[in-house]
């Protein structure tokens, strides 16, 4: 028709190079087609996921009162009896019929039930108990400043004292040490607690006994030995005693 020879080698090679090129062209032209659909398929369900996962934040902000509303049932705010037999057979088995007193920390968390559910109420849930473990209340000992805690502290320090080189008493020898200035009563029963007594016990004291009591009744420092003690001490055992030993 374009005046080729069909058996003409290059024009043979010609029309196969034409067929493939309208082959090829083809083909890309159909891939094309497809490719461009699936895209927009895809475009359109990512859209649609946008839209719900857009009308799920709006659910959760505006509607998240609705969807609790209906699901859960409306509860009824009713106040229960006052009194209520702790046990429903009591009227039955016993000729007492007085209702028991319901403690108000247990009614109170059964105010919101829902009328269709049953308030029971037994009697070994009557007592509150759960206030049992306010009992571990030992203040006494907070910061061991209380009377008892210090004299037990000095108590146990008394080892401390060299007993054979003052004199060692016992209670019923005990001297008014309350005599000496500076001394009050309880600084007296901390010296009572120490295991010092008497007059005597104190007049003996040296300057390491004077500083070793002062820090373990826990008095001032140096107050012992400005408020002379043991000058004190000495007199008052020689106006009791006279010169004994």
């Amino acid at each position: 028709m374009f005046g080729l020879d069909p058996f003409s080698r290059p024009v043979a090679i010609f029309e196969i190079l034409i067929l493939l090129a309208l082959s090829a062209f083809i083909g890309w032209l159909l891939g094309r087609l497809i490719l461009t659909g699936r895209i927009n398929a895809l475009r359109a369900a990512v859209a649609d996921k946008e839209n719900e996962l857009e009308e799920c934040r709006r659910a959760k902000i505006s509607g998240k009162t609705t969807v609790v509303k209906s699901t859960r049932p409306e509860p009824v705010l009713e106040t229960p009896p006052a009194f209520v037999h702790a046990d429903p057979l009591l009227p039955v088995i016993a000729p007492d019929d007085t209702p028991e007193l319901i403690n108000e920390d247990i009614v109170a968390p059964l105010v919101n039930v829902p009328v269709d559910k049953p308030v029971v109420v037994s009697t070994p849930v009557a007592p509150v108990i759960p206030e049992a473990p306010a009992a571990p209340i030992e203040t006494p000992i907070v910061a061991g400043n209380s009377e008892s805690a210090v004299l037990n502290r000095i108590a146990a320090r008394a080892s401390e004292i060299n007993f054979d080189r003052i004199g060692r008493a016992l209670a019923s020898e005990a001297d008014d040490l309350k005599d000496i200035v500076g001394v009050g009563p309880f600084l007296e029963r901390k010296l009572h607690s120490l295991g010092i007594y008497t007059f005597r016990q104190v007049a003996n004291f040296t300057k390491e006994d004077i500083d070793k009591v002062n820090e373990i009744i826990e008095f001032f420092p140096g107050r012992i030995e400005r408020d002379n003690w043991v000058d004190q001490s000495k007199e008052f055992f020689k106006k009791k005693y006279g010169n004994k030993s």
